[in-house]
């Protein structure tokens, strides 16, 4: 039913844009001869007229809509000789070309690549993070969560330096942090716009979709959108670079699948990618973890001319998913509730406008309106009682940054932010309640070259206007609880974000970064302490020293120290409290705290034929305030290293990652007996072990069948207390790429 749909949906698309079926254009495939492997950023040139482009993560590269004539394409990349192809443009007649490299073996001169960005780029990419930054940015492309066999998001996130997923059955199933940045965890953006309410999403939004993210580990993330000093994720979906069809699918261990559909299509005025994908599980036997989840998915293109564009991204999501019971040491009143989502929907448009003025100013616009209408069932196997409440929400955000050449040295970025957040029957623990709030924000940056030294700093303000946010009542005696008000008409506390920081070239493709970033924390909205009031806002400050160095082989190596200094932390107290209805609230605290350590990551790392590594180390400590004394915070892991190895020679690729998590910690959900006896429950302290093996088919290797083992050491770990992890999970999948 799903690929009729899609068929039809192909045939409207070609229908309504016949100029983009028939549009003379060059695309291709650059590959490398020996090892049959894909090139990503080779550069691609066509002359005359030097046209130049960049293969991507897949190795393809287009250029569209040349004039008729005789050209020469030439690819070239360092470890490989350069090739040349003779090419003859007639109309209306597309050419696809795959490209084979020969490996060079020849000794090269050193290339210095400078550790800074240029102001061509910042101008180009306003929403670009500061230069300063750069060590504590990873990537994971989409080769490396094809290699992954990843499904979702958080999957994609799973070896990122420092990623710690906290994965439970409770109505947000998992939680990514870094560097245990929690309480507000890191923001995410999708396609560099900032989202509100969206840390529900994550788990289901599929990673078919995805070509790209960007992770920003350190608190002094800026302009990515309202970071709140907890770090980003930025999220690029797919976007078509030729005519294209995508299918896959994969089948495993308790009736895990994920199957998928995509058809796109580009000219040098309008691209678009339209998809369809499917995901699910029966779950562990006997605790309610079934799901189904279908979701259809857009990208829309329009270049009107050199200066003027716009581009438009669709996500729609619809299906089921029942809440995962916990077991033992959770407490009862979290055993005895059976839970679910159902329906689960959720809408996501967003738009961008470019203007690019000319080559020492440039504009963008966003503009992203989200709709959630998720419909929740709880009923307690203890007495029978069943409540059911919908928890629709909906947003607009407009967020528009520029950015600006002082002089040849000097960018200033300058932008401004509004989102309007409504849930007009409540949600989450304010359900029959109304909330409204608005959030108005401004944001500038100053970036200054002197040759090699690079200076940047940024400031952000921001601030929330409650139009309404409801209280809530308690079945019987509540006491403090009983009274919260209603929050009608008041403006919150403004929090601010300031950055400094500064970076140096040094020579063989190295570079040394220092950031600083300070501001202020508004707790969750709805938070409450023991008695009953919101708490204080927390004041932070972070500190990154770090060093990169990029290996003519496309191989990178950072290292990263970071200290984090947090008065009046906001955090879970342990602390519940029954505000009826069969609901269960959690209760937040302030206490001082600070975390301090250390990173290194090693990325693409070629250490012999057709064999390449990465690893990363995060070696990090909490501590907590402890009446006037730091005492270490034991609910956070000291060390958290990934590893893997990619072989591939020809047809064949082969993936294997490690994950270690460390020690840790926690109360959260645990029976009071249980901590009275024990204390708090032991977490982490595993690894995980996954691996992928796939062949591919066809003169243009388009065609790939695969296996992957998700967790083959079958180990029962646990993130959250009473949360065990699947357990070994074993599919098999194909991918076809036309």
């Amino acid at each position: 039913m799903m690929e009729y749909y899609l068929k039809r949906l192909i045939v409207f698309f070609i229908a309504s844009f016949p100029a983009v079926m028939l549009a003379q254009s060059v695309s291709g495939i650059v590959i490398s001869e020996d090892e049959g492997k894909v090139i990503g950023e080779a550069n691609v040139v066509v002359s005359p007229g030097n046209y130049g482009t960049a293969t991507n993560a897949n190795g393809e590269f287009k250029f569209n809509t040349l004039s008729n004539g005789n050209y020469k394409l030439t690819v070239s990349m360092v470890g490989f000789i350069s090739e040349s192809v003779n090419l003859q443009i007639k109309e209306n007649k597309n050419t696809e070309l795959t490209i084979r490299l020969q490996p060079d073996n020849r000794k090269i001169d050193e290339v210095t690549i400078r550790g800074n960005y240029s102001q061509t780029e910042l101008i180009e990419n306003p929403g670009r993070e500061l230069t300063s930054l750069m060590p504590a940015v990873s990537k994971v492309t989409a080769t490396e969560i094809e290699q992954q066999g990843a499904v979702s998001l958080i999957d994609a996130l799973k070896f990122v330096p420092g990623g710690w997923t906290e994965t439970r059955g409770r109505k947000v199933k998992q939680f990514f942090s870094v560097r245990g940045q929690k309480y507000p965890y890191p923001s995410y953006s999708i396609n560099g716009i900032w989202q509100n309410e969206f840390h529900e999403m994550p788990y289901f939004f599929n990673s078919s979709n995805i070509s790209e993210i960007k992770i920003i580990r350190s608190s002094s993330a800026l302009l990515k959108g309202l970071s709140a000093l907890t770090g980003v994720i930025d999220v690029k979906t797919k976007q078509p670079r030729k005519n294209e069809v995508d299918l896959y699918a994969k089948y495993g261990s308790l009736n895990t699948y994920n199957t998928g559909a995509s058809y796109g299509n580009s000219t040098d005025k309008l691209s678009y990618r339209i998809g369809m994908n499917g995901s699910g599980t029966e779950g562990p036997d006997n605790r309610n973890g079934k799901e189904n989840i279908y979701n259809a998915h857009g990208f829309f293109e329009w270049k009107m001319n050199d200066k003027l564009s716009w581009s438009s991204n669709i996500f729609y999501l619809d299906g089921m998913r029942q809440l995962t019971q916990p077991i033992e040491p959770a407490a009862d009143k979290f055993r005895t509730r059976k839970e679910s989502y159902e329906p689960l929907k959720s809408f996501l448009v967003s738009s961008k406008l470019q203007y690019r003025a000319s080559a020492n100013f440039s504009s963008e616009l966003y503009v992203n309106y989200a709709h959630r209408k998720p419909k929740y069932h709880n009923e307690n196997l203890a007495t029978g009682k069943l409540t059911e409440y919908n928890e629709k929400d909906w947003e607009v955000t407009i967020n528009q940054i520029n950015a600006m050449a002082l002089s040849e040295q000097n960018t200033l970025r300058f932008g401004a932010l509004y989102n309007y957040w409504i849930a007009p029957e409540g949600k989450r623990y304010y359900y029959g309640k109304k909330a409204g709030v608005q959030t108005v924000s401004g944001v500038v940056t100053d970036q200054h070259n002197f040759g090699r030294l690079v200076i940047d700093a940024g400031f952000r303000l921001t601030q929330e206007y409650y139009a309404e946010w409801g209280g809530f009542s308690i079945e019987g005696s509540g006491g403090k609880f009983s009274k919260v008000e209603p929050i009608v008409d008041q403006w919150q506390s403004p929090v601010w974000q300031a950055t400094s920081g500064l970076s140096y070239s040094l020579p063989a493709n190295a570079s040394l970064h220092f950031s600083f970033a300070g501001g202020s924390v508004n707790p969750r909205k709805g938070a409450l302490n023991e008695m009953g009031e919101t708490p204080d806002n927390e004041t932070r400050t972070n500190y990154d020293l770090g060093y990169v160095k990029n290996f003519q082989n496309s191989g990178r190596f950072s290292a990263t120290a970071f200290f984090v200094n947090r008065k009046k932390a906001i955090e879970y107290s342990g602390g519940t409290v029954d505000i009826g209805d069969n609901e269960i609230m959690e209760l937040y605290r302030n206490t001082d705290k600070r975390n301090y350590g250390f990173e290194l990551e090693i990325k693409s790392l070629v250490v012999a034929e057709n064999i390449s590594l990465f690893s990363n180390i995060t070696l990090m400590r909490g501590e907590v305030e402890d009446d006037g004394d730091w005492a270490k915070d034991d609910e956070m892991p000291d060390f958290i290293a990934n590893a893997g190895i990619n072989f591939q020679k020809k047809r064949m690729d082969i993936n294997g990652f490690l994950n270690y998590t460390g020690k840790y910690k926690n109360d959260r959900f645990v029976e009071k007996a249980y901590l009275e006896e024990f204390g708090k429950a032991a977490l982490g302290d595993f690894i995980a072990v996954d691996l992928t093996a796939g062949y591919r088919l066809g003169e243009n290797q388009r065609i790939r069948v695969f296996a992957d083992g998700k967790n083959l050491l079958d180990t029962k770990y646990q993130t959250v207390p009473g949360y065990p992890d699947y357990g070994r999970i074993i599919s098999l999948g194909f991918q076809v790429k036309l």
